[in-house]
């Protein structure tokens, strides 16, 4: 009686894994509540190895996003998720990262993020018209958000990296050098600090608020090394103070 028992169980057990191995990820996804400023298109494959064709973040489009669920995580009750993102022929950000979820916390590890600067430099708010060159390179070994207080920011470890910077502006062709910025957490939110080790003078505090909201405030004070070509454009960051600094805020 007991060795039936036995072999029902497992039969049982082994029958339900099938059924969450073929379960389409679409089922899973509809029972997520996502937040008002993500949606997700062209969702395909199952809740083991999902598909989806592109994501809005806000502003920001996903394209060709990859999920595999790690089986093995499950036994240690915080499944782990690779996510891969981008494609080098498609426009937007380029990655990968390893998502681990409980019912308190959303960690993220190994971040390795390629974005191109001008699609950066578009959505901000600048007080001249410019393009900009290169790529930006985000990587994070560690972060961590707790999805119990609004999505606050409770530990990251990163750095942004813009190597050989440079903008088209005023009809000039401008090289900014190396800019890099370390990535933490300030008071619940995601916080990017600008080495201010850079040829602008510039020190710029950049902070993504639970709410999603972006802002940022820093000073712009041009040295020996300031590129001679953005001269003109001084005038347009307003009044420099008695140290000789433009603020900048946004």
């Amino acid at each position: 009686m007991k060795k039936k028992f036995a072999i029902g169980v497992v039969f049982l057990m082994t029958y339900l894994g099938f059924l969450v191995a073929t379960l389409p990820a679409t089922v899973l996804l509809n029972q997520i509540s996502l937040p008002k400023n993500i949606s997700l298109s062209g969702v395909s494959g199952s809740v083991w190895q999902t598909s989806i064709e592109q994501a809005v973040v806000g502003e920001v489009v996903i394209k060709k996003i990859q999920l595999e669920l790690s089986f093995w995580s499950l036994f240690t009750l915080v499944p782990t998720v690779p996510v891969t993102f981008g494609d080098p022929l498609l426009v937007g950000p380029e990655g990968k990262l390893d998502i681990r979820l409980s019912q308190e916390e959303i960690k993220i590890d190994n971040l390795s993020l390629l974005l191109k600067a001008n699609e950066v430099a578009q959505k901000l708010s600048l007080p001249i018209p410019v393009t900009a060159q290169g790529d930006v390179e985000i990587t994070l070994a560690h972060a961590a958000i707790d999805i119990t207080d609004n999505n606050k920011c409770i530990a990251a470890d990163g750095l942004v990296t813009w190597s050989k910077a440079g903008v088209i502006a005023l009809e000039e062709n401008i090289k900014l050098g190396n800019l890099n910025a370390d990535i933490t957490c300030e008071d619940g939110a995601l916080a990017l600090l600008l080495s201010p080790k850079n040829d602008l003078g510039l020190t710029l505090n950049t902070y993504v608020r639970q709410n999603g909201r972006v802002s940022g405030s820093g000073f712009l004070q041009p040295g020996a090394k300031f590129p001679k070509a953005l001269n003109s454009a001084l005038p347009f960051l307003g009044r420099k103070d008695n140290q000789g600094r433009y603020r900048l805020s946004f």
